[in-house]
């Protein structure tokens, strides 16, 4: 199950705003800035026992891609060294944005899981509503593909950085936000629930003012589907994912907070600091 660490982060792409088109998608940039980097550890369980078997890390920088200033934004999963010799992982996602309105520009999937090699590359083209898709697995040929998109379609990183972004203010508990996103070359329609206001507490960080969310998940190799996904946010302007967790085929993932710098703003959601 060690392979599938950075996933329950991938499942974070169940928070978005309900956009169906520019105007409403484009939304300006104040939950983070360049140089904010966030850490969190996965523990997973399996018959009672809870075992902390990997990190993740994510980081915003400035960049430039196609001629234009863009943001990168980079999230690192990999497993611990103690569990390497049973399945290492070495997986980095990677999407460069628009920096004001965190539109993806360009995506890149490079994942080793114990010597399986997947590399995919998308180039989105908004003015087209397309993304230009480039597919390499172990085992299986070289493809490339074009895939029709809507105006407001993400990545599985960038859709995590423009969740920060939702006025939940707008939102009533219980109702559902729907939204798009491309995995795997194909659209998913999926939503989250806003399940209202909720203190968490996080080992070795803190106490937080939380936003809680429940969200569904697309049935698969690792995700029962339906509505599992549990997630803490922080409830200040900047948003940062503190604990999610979900059930997967065999057993539990969770992921805490462990680390934070570079916040955008203070973090005034935190009630005690451990």
């Amino acid at each position: 199950m060690y392979k599938y660490i950075i996933l329950l982060f991938l499942s974070l792409s169940t928070i978005i705003l309900n956009a169906q088109n520019n105007s409403s998608c484009e939304i300006k940039n104040n939950a983070f800035q360049p140089g904010e980097k966030l850490a969190y550890v996965i523990t997973y369980n399996w018959f009672l026992v809870w075992t902390d078997v990997g990190g993740v890390e994510f980081e915003a920088t400035k960049d430039k891609m196609f001629n234009q200033e863009v943001m990168n934004l980079k999230g690192t999963g990999v497993t611990f060294s103690f569990y390497n010799w049973f399945f290492q992982v070495r997986d980095v996602y990677q999407s460069w944005v628009n920096p004001d309105n965190l539109l993806p520009v360009y995506y890149h999937r490079d994942v080793n899981e114990d010597g399986y090699i997947i590399d995919i590359k998308y180039r989105y083209d908004f003015e087209n509503l397309v993304a230009y898709s480039e597919v390499e697995k172990t085992r299986k040929p070289y493809y490339q593909d074009t895939v029709a998109i809507f105006p407001c379609t993400y990545d599985v990183i960038s859709v995590i950085y423009q969740a920060r972004n939702i006025d939940f203010k707008k939102y009533k508990k219980n109702e559902q936000i729907p939204f798009k996103i491309l995995l795997d070359n194909e659209i998913h329609e999926v939503f989250i629930r806003y399940k209202g206001k909720e203190v968490k507490k996080v080992r070795g960080v803190g106490k937080f003012n939380c936003i809680k969310f429940t969200g569904s998940l697309v049935a698969g190799d690792v995700f029962k589907g339906g509505e599992d996904l549990t997630i803490w946010v922080t409830d200040d302007e900047n948003r940062i994912p503190v604990w999610i967790e979900s059930p997967i085929i065999v057993g539990t993932i969770k992921a805490r907070l462990v680390g934070y710098e570079g916040l955008k703003h203070p973090l005034k959601s935190m009630i005690k600091k451990y």
